[in-house]
């Protein structure tokens, strides 16, 4: 292994397996011709390992790409009582929100609220809970205009392959088990209802990465500007709590060999409290290993790889690794730059690099984007 770690830099070997990644789940022209031709240049570089690597990856990713269809025809026809997934609860008006697991599987959940009592109950509801209901039972609906929202798309990024209409709840069974899931919902509804609107929007997101419906109006607001990303978790916050974590570690007396004992436990504790984001995994990886920064982002990348193999036909996914990217390539060159001048300089450097991707995404960008962000980033 430390032969090829010397012998190929790692994270071309990255750049090839995502170009890889993308031709076996979502095939292009452009695509095959970039991988034929960086195929080539590694032959031409004489890594000839390279390709043996790729094979590996490859056939993971089709082992991936053939459990998900699996996985979507093999789906039950009906349901009649299904487990809530505490933290995943969302009540916006008369409309009730969830995800669910029955049978091994994952699914996702509307009910229409029919009194304020029972808008109550599920606003509190922090336990396990089992519903017997009638309803339907769907396929999730794809994506209908040009450059819409694809539910179906979305949702089998995380396992989910259909969705249920409740029409009549029969029977509410709660359970007082205990889990990570639990506590988070657990801090999430402290959260909401000890703290006045907005602030409890932005604590919730920014703690914990969840964002209420109720946060919907202000966010096309923040979209609109091109500052939405600052009110969602991600590795400025992740960076905030660890290194207050491993402040607090050092004043307790623990060397900083034995940092690492205590910090990566409480980085998978923390994975849990903010649901497993995408972002916030990424962040957490790259704050635990201890590489240069482009091996680092190499690794990182590979674990999300094994751990969220679909992370990467999302666009939360595409964006947290692509912005990683780039802060890693300009990691030291603007280091003699001060100040300001050093904070506008990558700013302006980050979000021009991410043009195309925002563009190719959400067919928008505000360029004044760059100074909210800016002036912002102050006080977040």
């Amino acid at each position: 292994m430390s032969c090829v770690l010397n012998k190929i830099p790692l994270i071309f070997l990255t750049y090839l397996s995502v170009i890889l990644y993308f031709l076996i789940f979502n095939f292009n022209l452009l695509c095959l011709i970039l991988f034929i031709f960086s195929s080539l240049l590694a032959l031409y570089r004489k890594y000839h390992l390279v390709i043996a690597l790729l094979l590996v990856m490859g056939s993971f990713f089709l082992v991936v790409k053939m459990d998900t269809i699996k996985n979507s025809e093999n789906q039950p026809t009906t349901l009649s009582k299904i487990t809530m997934i505490p933290d995943t609860i969302q009540v916006n008006g008369d409309l009730l929100s969830f995800q669910g697991k029955e049978r091994r599987q994952n699914y996702q959940v509307y009910d229409t609220l029919k009194s304020k009592k029972e808008q109550k109950l599920y606003q509190n509801l922090s336990q396990n809970c089992q519903l017997s209901f009638t309803g339907n039972l769907q396929i999730p609906e794809k994506q209908r205009n040009f450059n819409g929202f694809d539910n179906q798309k979305y949702l089998a990024s995380q396992n989910i392959y259909r969705q249920i209409t409740i029409d009549k709840i029969n029977k509410i069974v709660l359970n007082d088990t205990f889990d990570l899931r639990v506590l988070r919902r657990k801090a999430i509804v402290c959260s909401q209802t000890h703290f006045p609107k907005p602030m409890n929007d932005y604590m919730t997101g920014l703690l914990f990465g969840f964002l209420s419906k109720d946060f919907n109006q202000m966010g096309d607001i923040y979209s609109s500007l091109g500052i939405i990303h600052l009110f969602a978790l991600s590795g400025m916050q992740v960076n905030f709590f660890i290194d207050w974590f491993s402040r607090i570690i050092f004043r307790l007396g623990i060397t900083r060999e034995k940092l690492n004992i205590w910090q990566i436990p409480f980085s998978i504790f923390y994975a849990f409290m903010t649901g497993f984001s995408v972002s916030v995994l990424r962040a957490l990886f790259q704050k635990n290993i201890r590489l240069n920064p482009l091996d680092n982002l190499a690794v990182t990348t590979f674990l999300l790889m094994i751990v969220s193999p679909k992370f990467l036909l999302t666009t939360g996914g595409q964006l947290t690794l692509f912005y990683a990217f780039v802060i890693s390539m300009i990691n030291h060159k603007f280091s003699e730059l001060k100040g300001i001048r050093k904070l506008l300089t990558e700013s302006s450097v980050i979000s021009l690099s991410v043009l195309p991707l925002l563009i190719l995404d959400f067919h928008i960008f505000q360029p004044f984007s760059i100074l909210l962000t800016i002036g912002f980033g102050f006080f977040i």
